[in-house]
């Protein structure tokens, strides 16, 4: 007799781990069944959020470990730099195989969880999902589908890539300062923007990304710039390295019969940066108690907020319209805005008071461009 599941979960990322960490807090007596690809959880990635005063505490809400946090930021742009000290608030990372790992074994012991399944169709029929893996088919009353598969109608923005490509390095001498982190230091570029992004673990180890947001990014020339940026830090032994291309848009998923989209293809990525692991734990923390049935999965959907929508949409604007001037973008909002609103605003908790500064901090004339060019792409 086949086995009917409450809950099919595709993929063990971190909104899967996020989202099931929480929900079997809240609830329990449902069958669920975890399919993963991968037959394990690589070193690869680095999870990056701010942590602070009016924000749901990530790290103890989900019992992680920090690698490290920093009170200090740093953005430069053509030999001008702003440091700005963020206290009460934090920039924390956390390691992308151990928080993947800690959250996969809280869980668990509460479900069936199966790796190397690699679903190659799903189909609906009386009310019961059926997933064909390469290994076998399973049934299920509910999917939560963490897959990327974004179709074009569900992209409501301009699509930006952020593609990057980063190495944990060592050092045989101390160059890094550990407690400032560089957020953005800025290379001259016309048609896109390129920037590195260091954090600093010790004063010899340290995390150096090449980052490049643009509608068409080139992970081979990134890698060709990167290489050239690491060699002034000869001689160093790589410990790690990771790279990915990431949709910066606003993606809002079609309505599927008993299915909840999360992650990527559920809009979870904040459009305007390219952050999610903030927006997946706010989320995650809000459900509310009760089982998913297929009744009331939409319930559970993220809920979008239409006017950080439209300030993401205008920056998207901006920042493929106008790719020369992004670096002056991000750089009069970091050195202008006051630093609790602008961390609330990037970790989608902002008051309006918060919105109201950081639409005074912005270049009024270059977000009014994009405003401008999007109304005309409108009219077309």
């Amino acid at each position: 007799m086949k086995k009917i599941y409450d809950l099919v979960v595709i993929g063990a990322g971190l909104s899967s781990l996020m989202f099931l960490y929480q929900y079997l807090k809240k609830n329990s007596g449902q069958s669920i069944l975890l399919l993963e690809q991968k037959d394990g959880f690589k070193q690869d990635q680095t999870f990056c959020v701010w942590e602070g005063p009016g924000l749901p505490d990530i790290t103890n809400e989900f019992k992680l470990k920090p690698k490290k946090s920093w009170g200090k930021i740093i953005l430069n742009s053509c030999n001008y730099e702003i440091k700005r000290d963020i206290e009460p608030y934090k920039y924390v990372c956390f390691d992308g195989k151990e928080t993947l790992e800690s959250l996969y074994n809280e869980c668990k012991i509460k479900i069936t969880a199966k790796k190397n399944e690699l679903v190659e169709q799903t189909n609906y029929k009386n009310d019961i999902h059926i997933i064909t893996t390469n290994n076998a088919t399973y049934h299920g009353k509910c999917i939560v589908d963490s897959r990327n598969n974004i179709k074009t109608h569900e992209i409501k923005s301009p699509l930006v890539k952020q593609a990057f490509v980063g190495d944990e390095i060592e050092l045989t001498k101390n160059l890094f300062s550990p407690d400032e982190v560089t957020l953005m230091s800025f290379k001259e570029k016309n048609n896109a923007i390129e920037f590195t992004y260091l954090l600093p673990f010790s004063k010899n180890r340290a995390l150096i990304e090449t980052t490049v947001f643009s509608s068409s990014p080139n992970l081979k020339e990134i890698q060709d710039s990167h290489d050239v940026l690491l060699k002034k830090y000869e001689p160093y032994t790589k410990i790690r390295q990771e790279k990915a291309t990431i949709p910066m848009a606003i993606i809002m998923p079609d309505e599927e019969k008993a299915v909840l989209r999360i992650g990527t293809g559920g809009g979870m990525i904040r459009a305007s940066s390219g952050y999610s692991m903030r927006r997946i734990a706010n989320w995650a923390l809000a459900l509310n108690e009760g089982n998913i049935n297929a009744n009331n999965v939409s319930n559970y959907k993220y809920q979008f907020s239409p006017l950080l929508n439209w300030l993401d949409k205008n920056f998207l604007n901006v920042i493929l319209r106008y790719p020369n001037k992004g670096p002056y973008l991000f750089m009069t909002l970091f050195k202008k805005a006051n630093i609790s609103s602008l961390v609330k605003f990037l970790s989608d908790k902002q008051s309006m008071a918060d919105l109201i500064n950081i639409l005074l901090s912005m270049p009024k004339k270059l977000m009014c461009k994009g405003l401008f060019k999007e109304k005309n792409d409108v009219k077309n």
